[in-house]
C-alpha cells in the first residue's frame, strides 16, 4: 500500500500527542525510525504488517489506527456490499480474478 501524505500526516497527528519522536516510535513499533519519517512524508510504500507495527508502538489496535486514518463515511447497503465483495476477492489472493478486476476498474473509471 503507497502511503500518501493524508495517511502519514495521521500518523503524525497520533505520535506528536501521544509525545513521542520518530525515534521513540520506531523503538516502540520495531522499524528503522528514517521508515517512520518517511510514511509520515507519504514517500514510502507500507504493508499491513508495518502499519500494524505502527499501531502497536502508537499503544492503539489497528483497527482504531485505521479508522482514524480512514474515517468510515456514510454509505448505501449496496456501496457497502460492493465494497465487501471487493474485500472478499483480495483476501482471496485469486490473482488471475484480481487482474480482471482491475482491468475492469481502470475501464469503468476512463
Amino acid at each position: 500500500m503507497r502511503s500518501n501524505p493524508g495517511w502519514g500526516g495521521k500518523i503524525r497527528e497520533l505520535r506528536k500527542m501521544r509525545g513521542l519522536t520518530q525515534e521513540k516510535l520506531s523503538e516502540k513499533a520495531d522499524l528503522h525510525w528514517k521508515f517512520i519519517g518517511e510514511v509520515e512524508r507519504g514517500d514510502s510504500d507500507i504493508k499491513l504488517g508495518n502499519i500494524a507495527r505502527i499501531a502497536k508502538g502508537l499503544g492503539i489496535e489497528l483497527n482504531e489506527l485505521l479508522e482514524y486514518c480512514f474515517p468510515k463515511t456514510a454509505r448505501s447497503e449496496e456501496e457497502e456490499e460492493v465494497a465487501g465483495l471487493l474485500m472478499k476477492l483480495v483476501w482471496k489472493r485469486d490473482k488471475k480474478k484480481i487482474q480482471k478486476l482491475k482491468i475492469f476498474i481502470k475501464e469503468i473509471l476512463e
